[in-house]
């Protein structure tokens, strides 16, 4: 069995591709690896194995010499048209002002990396892929296309809010249930109830690790930005003989054509943070002071991100999502919106996820669609909802433990949860409507518990991705064994139905 490994850090998973190949012959073929891991990778003697670093497969650059590219003819081209949508919502993570990277330019890039991967899975002979996290960077979700044209294998891990803990899949859609066991009643671990218990709480201490590290990179975005253009600017010979490492678009050119210039880096990143303020301000121009009586939370993503594209789908356009809500829910129910904080994030990727037309596009839908500040109590709006909209954020399992149903438009780690309902289309909808009434503050206690006791089983707890790897949680060696141990397993399990 000849594998692709996506964007995998030296340790553990050298450890675990030595293993997998010794014990169960899984051979590696491809593997994309993080830039400073290079020299990990090559001591590690991986035979025949192609090397490619993540900062070149950004830019389609580093795919092996002898790679051609598959031409596509009209018939694949209808058979991936739902996927390249997607994908060309994405690659606003490449678009450093939401100008330089039009649709043509998107679109060519797109094919380019579908063609390659195409012939590479084939000239390889590609049984499987494993990637430590869901595709999103666009060369990893041209690959995931790939296989699914293909029906290739590929694995992927999705992240929980529980430690280094994540849950195998091999569907971007679909979220495998956790079965039941036929026992009446299980408590999940310690660990697990401590993070529900918190949610029953003052939301300060429940925000999410990732909310806490963005808010404390935004208070010293901009010092550290001027603090480095100064640096720069005094060692003016580097400015001339090196560039940035940035896979953004330069407006004209492809991805594997762009060459920044330390000047227009700097450039481009001032222009970015002054386009999030004036978004910022028009938002905040739009946002009501007092809640409605009656309304449902529409809790945006901030984007672009794994959560919202590839994992929504044809929802990563929230437009539409909420444009659906207007014409099936009752109208004297208030649609209340609410931007992602971290949206205002300039050190974020956030200033090429929207515009001021986004917001001035909702507005425009209906008089009963409101604004609510982004900084608004997230909890205090969840108690008070009739229900939460969201694509899979963590705000949906937040409300579900509080007692608010959840409508999910895309796939949500937490599927399968009380008070959670999965939506995709109109009838969808109207199905979940007629259920939120009873649901809201319900007694769902034993169920809730019962389904993360089941979910927990499920669990790999592993530092198989780069934010993991200061976890305390778990050793080295056994993530190693955690990843081989649950890869097997999947495979096994698969084999199986």
């Amino acid at each position: 069995m000849n594998a692709i490994y996506l964007c995998a850090i030296a340790q553990p998973w050298i450890s675990v591709i030595k293993q997998l190949d010794c014990q169960f012959n899984i051979k590696p073929s491809y593997i994309v690896h993080w830039k400073n891991d290079k020299k990990q990778f090559i001591k590690a003697n991986l035979k025949s194995c192609h090397l490619q670093q993540i900062d070149d497969a950004w830019k389609g650059l580093g795919f092996p010499a002898a790679a051609d590219r598959y031409i596509f003819d009209e018939q694949e081209l209808k058979e991936i048209s739902s996927y390249e949508l997607v994908a060309l919502k994405m690659m606003d993570r490449l678009d450093p002002d939401g100008e330089s990277f039009p649709f043509n330019t998107r679109l060519y890039f797109f094919r380019d990396l579908l063609g390659y991967w195409f012939n590479i899975v084939e000239q390889r002979n590609i049984d499987i892929v494993i990637s430590p996290s869901v595709p999103h960077r666009v060369f990893d979700y041209a690959l995931y296309v790939v296989c699914k044209m293909k029906s290739i294998k590929f694995l992927m891990f999705q992240l929980t809010p529980f430690g280094s803990n994540s849950i195998l899949i091999n569907d971007i859609e679909k979220m495998p249930l956790p079965s039941d066991d036929g026992i009446e009643y299980l408590l999940p671990s310690k660990e697990v109830q401590e993070k529900i218990t918190k949610v029953y709480e003052d939301y300060n201490k429940a925000v999410p690790d990732y909310m806490v590290k963005h808010e404390a990179n935004a208070k010293k975005d901009y010092a550290k930005l001027s603090l480095s253009y100064s640096k720069k600017l005094s060692q003016s010979y580097k400015l001339l003989t090196s560039s940035p490492n940035t896979y953004w678009v330069e407006s004209g050119f492809l991805p594997n054509e762009t060459q920044y210039s330390w000047f227009k880096f700097y450039a481009m990143q001032l222009k970015r943070k002054n386009m999030v303020e004036t978004i910022k301000k028009d938002y905040s121009d739009i946002v009501i002071q007092e809640l409605p009586n009656s309304f449902v939370l529409v809790a945006l993503h901030y984007q672009p991100e794994e959560t919202s594209c590839p994992t929504g789908g044809t929802y990563s356009d929230q437009i539409l999502m909420i444009q659906l809500l207007n014409q099936q829910l009752p109208e004297n129910t208030t649609i209340l919106v609410k931007e992602h904080k971290s949206q205002f994030y300039s050190h974020q990727e956030s200033a090429s996820g929207r515009n001021s037309l986004f917001y001035r596009r909702i507005s425009q839908i209906s008089d009963r669609i409101k604004f609510v500040s982004e900084s608004h109590d997230p909890f205090e709006l969840i108690d008070q909802a009739q229900a939460v909209v969201t694509i899979s954020g963590t705000i949906g399992w937040e409300s579900a433990i509080r007692g608010t149903p959840v409508l999910v438009f895309g796939r949500a780690w937490y599927e399968g949860m009380p008070r959670v309902f999965k939506v995709k289309t109109k009838s969808d909808i109207l199905e979940a409507w007629r259920q939120l009434s009873e649901q809201k503050d319900k007694d769902c206690q034993s169920e809730m518990m019962r389904f993360h006791a089941k979910l927990e089983k499920k669990f790999v707890r592993a530092k198989h991705y780069k934010s993991y790897l200061n976890n305390e949680d778990v050793t080295m060696a056994e993530s190693v064994d955690n990843i081989v141990h649950g890869i097997v397993k999947f495979l096994e399990l698969k084999s199986n139905i």
